[in-house]
């Protein structure tokens, strides 16, 4: 049964009108008008979906099913009249279900999808009845397409979250009809469904198998929403572009020099908010996906303010301070780097995060202090997801760039609304499984993506995992530490599903940039005893990188080690590859 069914619905026991509600049918011309004037209402106790279904057709015919020719609703309705946050979305809608007869309460499924799709939603804050026109269900469409003999189509009032409520007291279901037959076929969704499953299950056994049962939560799952067939309802649009940054301090001026290579192939005039359709970062690739998305800055502009924040916030005496505070550095100064910055860029240092007019999405990951153990990373987003409510919508750019950038022992926590929050990169580090489940959310599992670009911050050497023993030692701390935050497996994971299986199977669309030096496996020599030598053999590995707030380091050693990686011929061919992936839709 499909995931689709975490839905609720409004039982015998709970709505005192568990039959549809009556209607008058009447034949206008080429068109029948089916009309209801029952008042009805939902309302949603958790956040799980609450549906009812307001009034119904009789169940079709085929020769009725293949002369419509468009269907649309027209409700008077309203909300429960107020809202505590208005960014945090609008949940009351109405839908058009098919069932498959008339006694049916659920939506018909068909290859494990849900046959329902949404009208339009109610007009939020609003406690009188106000007239709406749903959205016109044209002769192709998928409905249309879906519906078969005997088929019955319901009018479903929806709501969402505690507090939300839909009240309905007149609705039309208008049936424009042709005088001939319109030949339509049945939509083929089978492949993609089978595909978003099989990537997800994989994900999800992987991560199962190398996490502890405690961090569950920190394993991207589609949300149940997407096996809704509206969900498929995607237009013809061009394929999407989307780019994931790693965390790692003062070393995501390695991911910048890597974008800019990139970005030079792509086109010189071109900013990445210009290119990509989406940013997802964690950590600094959160503070970047900022700069780069929501400020709308170039790769070079964010070098320069990378630099120059890199030199305001990681200065002092560390570790004195460390004694003195309890983390490294001062959240004082981070703060005013980022407002500087964005004073300089849009003139308003409490700008909101969301911004639901750019064309370039962004996120950045953060997470809950008080169950970072058992809480998937919390989602700071400038756009609205519909099947995700933003925990902290109202959330201000500052804020957000603060928060994902807040590493324990680094810096003191940030608090909004009475949350705590610390740097995402704990389990997220790499954010590209979020940056996928919100593409399917957002663009819907149809819409093709061209490119997912990955860029790391560099592979660290070899931490072997040590063994805690009675009191644990920095390198104890430090080993644990590597294995929360390690990119890379997000990164085997992912290269071959992606190609694999998103739409256009078989298509090179994944390419993953990180800067590494390799060391290959070697034997020494070591002097024991006297005259005894013994040999050792040490496995392959990698050169240390930096610090994460080592300055010095990431204007010298960084810039080198970017320098030597993209000249490499193997990475040239990569970036001229995805270069031009990117380039083959653009204006």
């Amino acid at each position: 049964m499909s995931d689709y069914y975490e839905y609720e619905f409004v039982s015998l026991d709970e709505d005192p009108n568990p039959l549809p509600a009556p209607t008058t049918v009447k034949e206008e011309g080429h068109r029948y008008v089916i009309e209801c004037t029952t008042e009805r209402n939902v309302v949603a106790i958790d956040d799980k979906i609450m549906a009812s279904v307001w009034f119904q057709t009789e169940p079709l015919t085929t020769d009725f099913i293949n002369r419509i020719e468009s269907i649309r609703l027209y409700t008077q309705s309203h909300d429960q009249g107020f809202v505590s946050d208005p960014l945090a979305g609008n949940w009351t809608w109405f839908e058009l279900s098919i069932l498959a007869n008339g006694s049916q309460r659920r939506p018909k499924t068909k290859g494990e999808l849900a046959l329902t799709w949404e009208s339009h939603r109610n007009l939020m804050e609003t406690s009188t009845y106000g007239s709406f026109d749903g959205k016109k269900f044209e002769s192709q469409h998928d409905m249309l397409r879906f519906l078969e003999e005997g088929d019955v189509i319901a009018v479903r009032l929806c709501a969402q979250f505690p507090g939300w409520e839909i009240h309905a007291k007149m609705g039309r279901l208008i049936i424009e009809m042709s005088q001939h037959e319109i030949p339509r076929e049945a939509p083929k969704y089978a492949p993609y469904v089978t595909e978003m499953k099989v990537m997800e299950s994989i994900f999800v056994e992987v991560n199962e198998a190398m996490q502890p049962k405690e961090m569950d939560s920190y394993i991207p799952r589609l949300p149940a929403t997407i096996f809704r067939a509206d969900a498929f309802d995607t237009p013809d649009e061009r394929p999407l572009r989307v780019l994931s940054l790693d965390g790692g301090g003062v070393r995501g001026l390695a991911s910048l020099h890597i974008l800019n290579a990139v970005m030079k192939k792509v086109s010189p005039s071109k900013k990445p908010c210009e290119v990509f359709d989406m940013i997802g970062g964690t950590s600094t690739g959160g503070l970047i996906a900022i700069m780069l998305g929501r400020l709308k800055m170039t790769v070079e502009e964010c070098i320069l303010a990378y630099e120059e924040v890199m030199g305001e916030v990681f200065c002092g005496p560390k570790y004195l301070r460390y004694l003195w505070r309890g983390q490294f550095y001062s959240a004082e100064n981070i703060e005013k780097a980022i407002k500087k910055l964005l004073r300089e860029k849009i003139e308003d240092e409490e700008a909101a995060l969301i911004d639901e007019d750019s064309s370039c999405k962004i996120f950045v990951t953060a997470t809950y202090e008080h169950a970072a153990n058992n809480r998937g990373p919390l989602i700071l987003r400038s756009y609205t997801n519909k099947q995700a409510k933003s925990e902290l919508p109202g959330i201000k750019l500052w804020q957000a760039a603060r928060a994902t950038s807040a590493a324990p022992g680094y810096f003191e926590p940030l608090t909004v609304d009475g949350y705590r929050l610390v740097d995402g990169g704990l389990g997220a580090n790499n954010p590209l499984g979020w940056l996928w489940t919100e593409v399917l959310s957002v663009f819907g599992p149809v819409r093709e993506t061209d490119c997912f670009l990955s860029i790391g911050t560099g592979i660290d050497a070899n931490v072997a995992v040590k063994q805690p023993g009675r009191i644990p030692t920095f390198g104890t701390i430090k080993s644990y530490a590597s294995i929360a935050t390690n990119s890379e497996i997000m990164h085997i994971l992912f290269r071959g599903l992606i190609d694999a299986f998103a739409p256009r199977s078989r298509t090179p669309k994944y390419w993953r940039l990180n800067i590494y030096k390799e060391i290959p496996a070697w034997d020494e020599e070591k002097k024991k005893w006297f005259f005894w030598r013994e040999k050792v053999h040490h496995h392959d590995d990698y050169e240390d990188m930096i610090e994460l707030d080592d300055t010095s380091g990431a204007r010298g050693k960084l810039m080198e080690m970017t320098k030597e990686y993209l000249g490499r011929k193997e990475v040239e061919e990569a970036i001229k590859a995805c270069a031009q992936t990117l380039c083959a839709h653009l204006k």
